[in-house]
């Protein structure tokens, strides 16, 4: 505390830790942004695959693609909800019927490997996604498999009506909650390796592996901040977007 000198002392160090904790979250939610495009992109090829059906609801609404950020940006927290959850213990991670079936760092795992060994075609691949929808779902209604059990959470975070674009149900308000017709649902295609990209903007920082566990809240929320006050639009010929150096 006295004999050491003043960079080494105790105010300096958590001086410092306050500097490192903010260049985290600065980094971090310059990855998110770069998530998010990632994402879209997935979804733009999803729509391409559609023979454009799956954005068409939102091209020809009065509310425009406003509801596609808002789409893309909560599977961004829900991912970051899940691997938080994982890497505290909060979920059955070391369950063999969730790490297989449903578990987020699991298929990170896989997806990794995938790509290691068959790089030319992850974009050919589509299982990825709708294994994250159907944990998306297990957290909000809950399920039972023997002795897997997982209460259900509920929230505004993972309804699946709140966005139904994710699991191609269309503009808002039009999915169904609990037992959707099947004949009706059109999951988005969005290939595995775009899967494995997001993945890796939220699971890698500086070339480490981040831990969701030793992140405090407050980064959390501050990394969601920054996120606020985009949206997505579409423009007829090449363009470029310019962000004012003051946010």
């Amino acid at each position: 505390l006295f004999s050491l000198p003043e960079k080494q002392r105790l105010p300096a160090l958590l001086t410092n830790s306050r500097k490192v904790q903010n260049q985290v979250s600065t980094e971090l939610a310059e990855q998110f942004l770069v998530a998010l495009a990632e994402l879209l992109r997935g979804f733009q090829a999803a729509d391409a695959a559609s023979k454009a059906q799956l954005l068409h609801d939102f091209r020809a609404g009065s509310r425009g693609y406003s509801d596609v950020y808002g789409g893309l940006l909560s599977v961004l927290l829900r991912l970051v909800f899940v691997l938080y959850a994982e890497q505290r213990g909060l979920l059955p991670v070391d369950h063999p019927l969730y790490a297989e079936e449903l578990g987020l760092l699991s298929l990170y795992a896989r997806l990794r490997d995938d790509a290691a060994m068959h790089p030319d075609t992850m974009s050919e691949r589509f299982s990825a996604w709708p294994r994250i929808l159907a944990l998306f779902r297990a957290v909000y209604f809950g399920a039972r498999a023997g002795d897997l059990v997982l209460p259900p959470r509920r929230g505004e975070l993972f309804d699946p009506a709140e966005h139904p674009l994710l699991e191609g149900w269309g503009p808002s308000g039009g999915a169904p909650v609990a037992e959707p017709d099947r004949s009706a649902l059109r999951v988005p295609t969005v290939d595995d390796g775009t899967v494995l990209h997001v993945l890796d903007k939220l699971l890698v920082l500086g070339g480490q592996r981040l831990s969701y566990s030793a992140l405090d809240v407050e980064q959390i929320g501050s990394v969601y901040e920054r996120l606020m006050g985009y949206g997505v639009e579409r423009m007829d010929s090449a363009a470029v977007c310019l962000r004012d150096p003051s946010r």
